[in-house]
């Protein structure tokens, strides 16, 4: 077995090989690492923008970590389910993430279920949406930072963003 850990989250995972994405905040396995070789991006002091960019991608991750929960209790088939959850979790990896960039504490509503539809179709249909306007909001973000660790970060999501753009067509 071999041990591996994520350049973006930092998480470790215990594997024959690295997987195809990090299972914990989705990162493309190239940001995978033997852990001995794994060396973070330090951050350095983040600049206004860049601190006001963060904390507007915190809120669309929280808010999509929640409107991702409160859908998969209303999916109407297990697959959506599993789909929601899996965005949910994924979602408040990368709220978990700005806030330790941010150096702040975790929002409460992060845990709590989201508005949604009833309607499973529906709620598929947002999360295109969602999906779509993280891709345009981090790339605006990565354009805007001077960053190291931030244009690291953001770029992996940007990634992340568009892999989930397609799951969501059932």
């Amino acid at each position: 077995m071999n041990l591996f850990r994520c350049l973006i989250c930092g998480e470790s995972y215990i594997g024959s090989a690295a997987p195809s994405h990090c299972p914990f905040c989705g990162a493309p396995g190239k940001y995978l690492v033997a852990a001995d070789a794994y060396r973070q991006v330090p951050l350095g002091e983040l600049s206004r923008k860049s601190r006001e960019n963060l904390e507007r991608a915190l809120d669309l991750a929280v808010g999509n970590a929640t409107f991702y929960r409160g859908a998969a209790q209303v999916a109407d088939c297990e697959r959506g389910r599993a789909l929601f959850s899996a965005l949910s979790r994924t979602e408040t990896a990368h709220a978990v993430l700005f806030c330790q960039i941010l150096d702040i504490p975790l929002p409460e509503e992060l845990s709590a279920p989201g508005e949604c539809s009833p309607s499973h179709k529906e709620n598929l249909a947002e999360a295109r949406k969602r999906e779509g306007r993280a891709v345009q909001l981090y790339t605006r973000f990565l354009e805007e930072t001077a960053e190291e660790r931030v244009k690291q970060v953001l770029s992996a999501f940007i990634e992340i963003e568009a892999d989930h753009f397609g799951m969501a067509d059932e």
